[in-house]
């Protein structure tokens, strides 16, 4: 039985399963991010446990009903046709999501390759970027990704460059963004590298990349960007964004299972990426050759189609309205508490799902964990606390479409009664 006989067969497992209304198409449809009718139709396509009203979405995103059945089916289908199915067929299907992810994001099928997550691509392409000398400066900023900061870091050892950190403003702005880059890049005109992160994990931050980069390779500067968590969130253009190394996670906002991501190298660009140790010769311009993932979950590849899918259904400008009033929700709330500091702009180009905040005076990782565990424990609302800010830490509040604006509201009151 191939994979399309055994899912044929095995597709009414998940029409039994739905909760609730079952999904219409709607991705050509707008709908209003406050159509509480339509939202509580995306809401029952999950199932989430009552322990906990859980807004730190920014760890993974959990698949849908619908997702969740179709990776039970393809991991019993891996599982039954095992090494005959892995040596002989795998390949052509992942070929085929290679192509439709190529054409979601509006590249090549022979700049993008899978990886475990967005930190394997990421590392791949920060360690494996070759166009550095001894003397040369890379660049990263504090608002970046903790392991990607560690990467750069060790370039100094790896490749002999200065490597410098900058703070991104608090609180930030768009303009005052792209001028602390401008004036890093003047500050430093040997730099040749430079890390930057589309959405923060840390305070949600969307960072004005398009300006940046634009800048940056006016100056003859190489820009890694890390957008593990902004595709999905909300609605973008990548090839806008004229990025030629990137790195995705398809487990968080697109909503496959745990264990993918993506890695992206323009193709007239992939030699200045070394292949992986023992993969290939250097001059093999093959994007697959910068990666080995070696068995990766067959299951959760195949699933990423079904994830694609169940996002499209929806439509990304009506996840990116919704995301966006989920987080106006609460925030909208407490912004005038004059003990609570919002740590992202109130500028709509500058945050979609994801908002970080800290009760003034608290910046601590201890105190912030403090508050975590008493929002946890008294409020019953599980957030997570995020160090590594330059002005002292805070906690993230990521939503996701399972959760309501009453979800939203409980998280308002339970600050404003902690400050009060």
């Amino acid at each position: 039985m191939d994979r399309r006989q055994f899912l044929t067969t095995t597709a009414a497992l998940a029409t039994a399963s739905m909760v609730g209304t079952p999904m219409i198409s709607l991705a050509q449809q707008s709908r209003a991010a406050d159509d509480e009718n339509f939202w509580q139709i995306v809401r029952n396509q999950y199932d989430v446990t009552d322990e906990i009203t859980n807004l730190e979405a920014g760890y993974w995103g959990i698949m849908s009903i619908p997702v969740t059945q179709a990776y039970i089916q393809n991991t019993h289908f891996v599982n039954q046709n095992s090494s005959y199915y892995a040596r002989r067929h795998y390949r052509q299907d992942y070929d085929k999501i290679i192509d439709r992810l190529a054409r979601k994001l509006g590249v090549g099928n022979d700049e993008i390759v899978l990886t475990r997550n967005a930190t394997e691509a990421l590392q791949s392409l920060i360690n494996g970027y070759n166009k550095l000398e001894p003397g040369d400066t890379v660049i990263y900023a504090d608002l970046d990704y903790g392991s990607m900061q560690s990467e750069m870091r060790y370039l100094k050892t790896y490749r002999g460059v200065n490597v410098v950190a900058i703070a991104i403003p608090e609180p930030a702005s768009y303009e005052n963004v792209i001028a602390a880059y401008e004036k890093a890049l003047d500050d430093h005109p040997k730099c040749k590298m430079m890390l930057m992160t589309h959405v923060s994990n840390r305070t949600g931050l969307i960072t004005p990349v398009k300006e940046v980069v634009k800048m940056a390779k006016s100056r003859g500067v190489d820009v890694i960007l890390d957008a593990a968590h902004s595709w999905g969130q909300f609605d973008f253009d990548f090839q806008d964004l004229d990025v030629d190394f990137a790195g995705f996670n398809l487990h968080k906002w697109i909503g496959v299972p745990i264990g993918v991501g993506m890695l992206y190298i323009r193709k007239n660009r992939v030699l200045d990426i070394d292949p992986l140790r023992g993969e290939a010769a250097p001059d093999n311009d093959n994007v697959r050759t910068r990666v080995h993932t070696g068995t990766m979950n067959f299951a959760s590849v195949l699933t990423i189609p079904d994830a694609l899918d169940f996002g499209e259904n929806i439509g990304i400008k009506n996840i990116e309205k919704r995301f966006r009033a989920l987080r106006n929700q609460w925030v909208d709330k407490v912004i005038d508490n004059e003990n609570i500091e919002i740590l992202t702009p109130q500028d709509e180009r500058m945050y979609a799902a994801i908002t970080s905040f800290r009760i003034k005076g608290k910046t601590s990782n201890q105190e912030n964990r403090d508050l975590v565990k008493l929002l946890t424990d008294k409020y019953g609302i599980f957030t997570v606390a995020n160090g590594g800010i330059s002005n002292g830490a805070g906690i993230r509040v990521s939503p996701a479409l399972y959760n309501s604006r009453e979800d939203a509201d409980k998280l308002a009151n339970a600050l404003n009664d902690i400050t009060g």
